[in-house]
Order: C-alpha cells, then structure tokens, then sequence
C-alpha cells in the first residue's frame, strides 16, 4: 500500500512539473537557456545561481520597450535554506515569436541604520509634497488639489520610493486608507475660527496667531496619520536591491501553427417541414481557423473553429432539380466547427446556393443561403509564416 502511495505521489509531482517549462538564467552571460528562445504558451520555472547573502529573487517580465510590467514573480529563501540556487515558478505564458525585457533583481537584508535612513527619507517626501498642497488662509485651510488627486499622488510617493526596495513578508503597500481621505476633507471645511477658543490662550495671542497654531496642529496631525500608515510598510523587513540584470528584448520560440484541413460529409436543406422535406447531401473540403489559441483562451473558444470550404459536387432538390453555387459553379459554406472525438469535427453553418438554370454570373435575387450540418476528420498541415514581433 506504501509503495502505491508513493508512486500515486511520484507521479503527481511528475505532471505539475510538465505543466512548466524550466529556463536556465546565466547571470554571467545574461541569457536564457544557453541563448535560445524562451518557451513560448507554457509556463515557466525560473532557475538560477544565487550568492548566500541574497534573500530574495525577484523576475520580472515587461513588454519589448520595457514600459509595461506584464508580470512579476518572486523566489524567498527559506528560514536557514543555505543553497546556491533558485526557482521561480512563472505562471505567465509567453506569446509565440515575441519579444519580451526581462528583469530579474536580488535583494539583500538592510541594516537598522539604512532602514532609519530610508524612513525618514519617505517621511520628508511626503511632508514636503503636503507642505506644498496645503495652504493656511485668513479663515481656513486650503487644498491647492482636490482630495482624491491627493490620496493618489501620496500612494505614487511611497510606490516610488520603495521601487528597489521589498520586504521577506511580501506585503505590499495597499494605499492611504479612507481615513486618511476622511481627515484631509475636515481639514478642508472646518473653519480655523475655532482656534480663538482654545484653553490654552495667552495674554500676547492674537486671534490670527491662534487660527494659525490650530492650523499647524490640524496639519501636523493630519501628518502624523499619514506617517503612521506608510510605517506599517516600513515595520517589515525590508530588503533592497544588491544586484540587478535587465535582458532587452528577448526572443520567444516560434510555435509553428498547423493549417487544418476538413474533408467531411454533409447535407443542406433546402425547404419543406418533417412531413415533406427536400434536402441532399455531398462530400465537402475547406479549410479551418480556430477561435482562441489554447494557451490562452478556454477550451471551449479554442477547440470551436471558422470553417470554410466547398462541397465537391452539386445537390437536386426534391423536384429533381440541380443546385449548383454562384461564380465557383459548386455550393460554397461557412460555418463552425467543433471537435466529438480525437480527430472527428461536428460542422454546421449556411451554404451559398444558386439554381443551375438561373443566368450565368452573380445575380444576388437569385441566390439564396441554406444551412447545413455535417461530420468532417481534421489533417493538419504544418506550415512556417510569420516573423518576430515585438510585444510593445
């Protein structure tokens, strides 16, 4: 029972395993895979050499012109793991004859002293950019941008400032709470007259000098939330960039498409109800495109197929007479396609039909569209066409 369990088990991780294709990084040389083409439509498993004082490894997949991010994946060294090498699972498939930028980065432990050093670098960024949007008036204080557009450039300051920093706990910065939103449009309403009721008046203050010291303690409160929220980023252990490699437009496989060819029979309707039903049926060809590549639409839009093509000779009616197609001089058909068993496509669609006896040549009154259903066995062609594109 043992042993069926561990082969049950062997096999298991086998067919995870198949399901990624492993890429071999070469930190020296920075390429892939000996400087062949990346596996294109399959996941990835990242492998490469690691220096013991790296605690993370982070790959991340951008467009050809490296300005959109398309995918990030990280690897964490484990608690007392003393290994050389990591593996980064990549559930992201590439596109067949593509290029893609590449950048991997490797983050090492800060210390307290570069970790204080950046908080209080953060910290001026944010009072800097508040001291510049937030006015103090006669009356009242002013908001020089409207809350929401300051909520977002406050979340950019602190997305910005940690772009080569992460932290072990892979958590990531979720965005000023509403809280935050809640005190800035206080801020914005409340009058500063009640500053001249404050109890800790003195002899000397002026009512301006009061409206003004309520205005600074509303801010500098306001200040102190906003600090107390990007902290809870930098509690973590934050690691940041040692080392990074950035591979420029890398190259794809190219996966070449197979042109699928149908030859099935079919037949077409032509009038009639069950009782008195005029119909034919013949041999057809054509040729099919599929809706959705398998890699990455679902398996119902990529097994259904475009069908076009000609049936192989013309059809009589129940009144004997010959119905051919217009130009071509055969019924022509279109329609979709989708598989019953391996290599068997269940066909249906609408064919171009036009009367034998109709004049020669395209007369749209005397052509008329019927369908048709039918059963065809798929061969596919393997062509190459196509050159690398550059996904920008």
């Amino acid at each position: 029972m043992k042993t069926i369990f561990t082969t049950l088990l062997v096999l298991i991780v086998c067919l995870a395993q198949a399901q990624y294709k492993t890429v071999l990084f070469d930190y020296n040389k920075s390429f892939f895979n000996e400087g062949n083409p990346l596996p294109a439509e399959s996941f990835l498993l990242l492998q490469g050499e690691v220096p013991s004082g790296i605690h993370l490894v982070s790959a991340s997949i951008f467009s050809a012109d490296g300005k959109q991010l398309l995918h990030k994946a990280t690897w964490k060294r484990a608690t007392g793991d003393q290994g050389n090498t990591f593996q980064i699972p990549i559930t992201y498939k590439l596109h067949s004859d593509a290029s893609y930028s590449v950048r991997i980065n490797y983050y090492k432990e800060m210390d307290d002293q570069n970790s204080e050093k950046f908080r209080e670098q953060l910290y001026t960024y944010l009072d800097a950019y508040l001291d510049q949007t937030i006015a103090i008036e006669r009356n009242r204080i002013r908001l020089n941008e409207p809350v929401a557009r300051i909520i977002d450039n406050l979340n950019k300051i602190v997305n910005q400032s940690t772009t080569y920093y992460d932290n072990r706990s892979n958590i990531t910065f979720p965005g000023f709470s509403d809280l935050v939103a809640k005190s800035l449009r206080n801020i914005k309403n409340q009058p500063l007259s009640e500053g001249k009721f404050s109890l800790f008046k003195r002899k000397e203050d002026t009512d301006r000098n009061l409206k003004t010291e309520y205005a600074q303690t509303r801010i500098a409160s306001l200040k102190e939330l906003i600090k107390s929220e990007a902290g809870n980023l930098l509690n973590t252990d934050l690691l940041t960039v040692f080392d990074s490699k950035y591979i420029a437009e890398y190259s794809s496989e190219k996966i070449k498409k197979p042109l699928t060819v149908n030859v099935g029979y079919g037949g077409v309707y032509f009038s009639g109800n069950i009782n008195k039903i005029s119909y034919d049926s013949a041999p057809y060809a054509g040729v099919s495109f599929p809706l959705g590549n398998r890699a990455f639409t679902s398996k119902i839009l990529s097994n259904t197929s475009v069908s076009v093509g000609a049936f192989l000779s013309n059809f009589r009616n129940a009144e004997g007479q010959k119905i051919t197609g217009p130009i071509v001089g055969i019924p022509v058909y279109a329609g979709l396609g989708y598989p019953i068993f391996e290599f068997l496509r269940f066909n249906a669609g609408a064919t171009l039909l036009q009367n034998a006896n109709a004049t020669d040549g395209l007369n749209l009154q005397q052509v008329s569209i019927k369908p048709f259903i039918g059963i065809s066995a798929d061969i596919n062609l393997w062509i190459g066409l196509g050159k690398n594109k550059k996904l920008q």
